[in-house]
């Protein structure tokens, strides 16, 4: 990740990430995806960060599943994911210019312009790919959340040592 990029998202303080086509794909495993979020949601918070999902999906098994995991904000069930995510960082005194969003389709786009930090998959509509910051390399649920999580903690990591890499 770019030196800027690393400032940037050094500044976050919350990650949130879209669910359908961001860490589910249709041949993927929920419980195994379920299973990163409880990791990083945790991995997050150690570093100073709250961890969220974003999504239009209504509440099916996956959703409560990860309403369970401690650490985890959960804003389901409206397409409008803007609205849910204003009175969520309204209730917790968090300006957008510190929130991270990762989406990767259309309706996406209104919350990925206004945070702070935005990243797409590489196999994210054209579309939202000119609006990001960032564009993952990543595809599996697990190594969506290690590349932004690592790419976090090397944000933290003294200037010296985060600008070498």
């Amino acid at each position: 990740m770019k030196i800027e990029n690393l400032l940037k998202i050094r500044e976050i303080k919350i990650f949130f990430f879209d669910l359908d086509g961001v860490l589910i794909h249709p041949d993927a495993a929920n419980e195994k995806c379920a299973e990163a979020v409880e990791k990083y949601a945790l991995s997050f918070l150690q570093l100073g960060a709250l961890f969220g999902i974003v999504t239009a999906r209504e509440e099916d098994e996956l959703i409560l599943r990860l309403k369970s995991i401690e650490n985890c904000v959960v804003l389901a069930g409206s397409i409008n994911k803007t609205e849910n995510a204003d009175r969520f960082l309204k209730s917790r005194s968090i300006n957008y210019k510190n929130a991270f969003y990762m989406g990767d389709d259309l309706l996406d786009i209104p919350l990925l312009q206004k945070c702070g930090f935005s990243a797409a998959p590489k196999k994210a509509r054209r579309e939202v790919k000119r609006v990001v910051t960032f564009i993952s390399s990543a595809e599996k649920c697990e190594d969506v959340l290690k590349e932004i999580y690592n790419n976090f903690k090397k944000s933290k990591e003294p200037a010296s040592r985060a600008t070498k890499h």
